[in-house]
């Protein structure tokens, strides 16, 4: 990961939400700053320190605003004569966590046979659709983990195991949830190979429940081509907190990308899918999300469409509403491609167009006569401009096109039909090191 001193997720962005005509018409827009530097300590040849610290991560333009009293009349200045903003404070000025963040802090320790990792750290594996570190400046989640690991290479083969304490519960109680990691990867430099696996157990004797994550990655680098993979099964099953019993899970995804880049003119092809459920009330869960860092878009699976304009506006729901929401912040329950041609104007600008489609892959068997399967599409136009080196400015305007869907959503409380389209903007300026 690199450090930067300024890395901005959605530094401008202003979407038209879909919405059905008998709310007021809103928009959703958030405008965020800086975020993340990674330090390094290298205390020696053989041991290293690493921390993640979040400076003012995702805090809007314009939070804050500092709003001072009248020396004379001892009243507020109205807010619209403030002149500085500040660091968010609690209500009694206190810092909040949107200040400074220690995320991540782990070591490592070099030896003969390999690497020893230990503490807080990034979890990050292929394509990045299962478990993503979420680095780049359109990341807003990031996966980290508590973990002790041992990295050994044999000739172009790494192998990786370790511990990992999901979630720590009552201290006095055995009540955590731990995993189990292990990985191969075969590596050269215009190919790599590998499977990571994943094993969660429940460690409380009258809850049991367990899961394992099996993966496969792969990619060439074929010269003016280069292909990328993934895929990935989840199965388990158990007993939860939540008082579900029995409950039962088996769940499949992956996805396959080839990029052409002859010189001027470049292009690539994206398929994936992602299994759904047709029966959601049953204790089977076949439904596979992606993780939320996988972002190939500005709408269909990056914001919670339709969103709406709250009836009443309030700091908790920041005048949204989610309550009738399609899609997440994933690739979920799905079936989509994305083609994209692009124009290299020259070494510092690029131009990009490219087109993604969507429908269900499984249809709740209580919708199936209600709405059709699609979920739409949306068509992009992206501009990267690379002036000076560490510093570069990404552009994207998009265009939502709702399927059936969103068009044959039918609600009694939102009534239905979300056909309008939707369109949107994104800036991102990225200064990194």
């Amino acid at each position: 990961m690199k450090g930067g001193i300024a890395r901005g997720e959605r530094p401008s962005t202003a979407f038209r939400s879909l919405q059905p005509t008998h709310l007021r018409k809103g928009r959703l827009g958030r405008w965020t700053i800086v975020r993340a530097s990674v330090l390094a300590f290298l205390l020696s040849d053989k041991v290293s320190m690493y921390t993640q610290v979040d400076l003012l991560p995702f805090v809007r333009w314009g939070d804050a605003p500092v709003v001072t009293t009248d020396p004379l009349t001892g009243e507020s200045i109205p807010t619209l004569a403030s002149d500085a903003v500040g660091p968010p404070l609690t209500a009694e000025g206190g810092v909040t966590s949107q200040n400074v963040q220690v995320t991540r802090l782990w070591g490592e320790v070099k030896t003969r046979a390999g690497v020893l990792r230990f503490g807080r750290i990034p979890n990050h594996w292929g394509t990045g659709m299962v478990f993503n570190a979420g680095n780049r400046p359109m990341d807003e989640f990031g996966d980290t983990v508590d973990r002790v690991s041992f990295t050994g290479k044999a000739g172009q083969v790494f192998l990786m195991g370790g511990l990992e304490n999901r979630t720590e519960g009552l201290v006095a109680e055995k009540d955590d949830y731990h995993a189990a990691v292990a990985s191969v990867l075969f590596q050269t430099e215009k190919a790599s190979l590998g499977t990571f696996h994943t094993y969660r157990w429940r460690s409380e004797d009258t809850l049991k429940y367990t899961l394992w994550i099996g993966d496969l990655y792969g990619e060439a680098d074929l010269g003016i081509a280069h292909i990328e993979g993934e895929f990935a099964a989840i199965v388990g099953g158990g007993d939860l907190d939540e008082g579900v019993n029995d409950l039962r899970q088996a769940a499949f995804g992956g996805n396959l990308g080839v990029d052409f880049d002859p010189g001027t003119i470049r292009g690539g092809l994206l398929l994936g899918f992602a299994t759904g459920d047709a029966d959601t009330s049953d204790n089977r869960v076949k439904t596979f999300s992606y993780d939320p860092d996988w972002n190939q878009s500005l709408f269909l699976f990056q914001e919670p469409m339709p969103t709406l304009a709250a009836e009443v506006v309030n700091a908790e729901n920041g005048g949204r509403n989610t309550a009738a929401a399609i899609t997440g912040y994933s690739f979920s329950n799905t079936l989509f491609i994305k083609p994209r041609v692009g124009w290299r104007v020259d070494e510092r600008f690029y131009v990009d167009l490219s087109y993604l489609a969507a429908t269900q892959a499984k249809q709740d068997i209580q919708e199936a006569t209600l709405t059709r399967k699609g979920y739409g599409s949306e068509a992009a136009l992206n501009l990267r401009y690379d002036p000076f080196p560490h510093f570069w400015v990404d552009g994207t305007a998009a265009l939502f096109l709702p399927g059936g869907r969103f068009v044959d959503y039918v609600d009694t409380e939102y009534e239905g039909g979300f056909n309008k389209n939707a369109w949107g903007l994104r800036l991102i300026s990225t200064v990194e090191f």
